[in-house]
């Protein structure tokens, strides 16, 4: 006999708009906003600054979603996202690159690569500051990269 998985209707955690959680903690994707939702988003924003799986934080969730704007993380959020999930990804003028720690937690190397290039930095100040594609800061056009993403 097949066991019949136990579901509530709950609010989206962005737009309220009902979705189905089951027992084992899995969220319909919002069909009102597209928010998908995985874990207690509440706890790892206030921990790690982002959520899980959608990587905005959840307040710059819902500051998106009344401005009418797709749910994007900001380049801060990229950057605690590559301290929460160790390995980020985004696109950029068609190419797709890739963020990860490297070494252990007292020694981590942040490598920021694609087919191209491969960058190198000992901190997160440094990368933040220095981290570019064909000269250009990383964070000064995260406007333009298109679909950040743990991988």
């Amino acid at each position: 006999m097949k066991k019949e998985i136990k579901e509530e209707v709950v609010p989206c955690e962005i737009c309220g708009h009902p979705v189905i959680h089951n027992e084992y903690g899995l969220y319909q994707d919002c069909q009102q906003c597209g928010w998908r939702r995985g874990w207690d988003n509440t706890e790892l924003e206030r921990q790690w600054g982002v959520s899980y799986p959608m990587l905005v934080s959840l307040s710059h969730a819902r500051e998106q979603y009344r401005q009418g704007l797709p749910f994007k993380a900001d380049f801060d959020e990229f950057v605690r996202g590559l301290f929460f999930y160790s390995e980020m990804l985004f696109d950029y003028e068609q190419t797709t690159y890739e963020v990860f720690l490297k070494g252990d937690k007292e020694t981590d190397i942040i490598v920021f690569c694609c087919a191209e290039f491969l960058q190198e930095y000992a901190s997160e100040q440094e990368f933040r500051e220095k981290a570019n594609i064909q000269g250009k800061r990383l964070k000064d056009i995260w406007d333009q990269v298109q679909d950040p993403r743990y991988m």
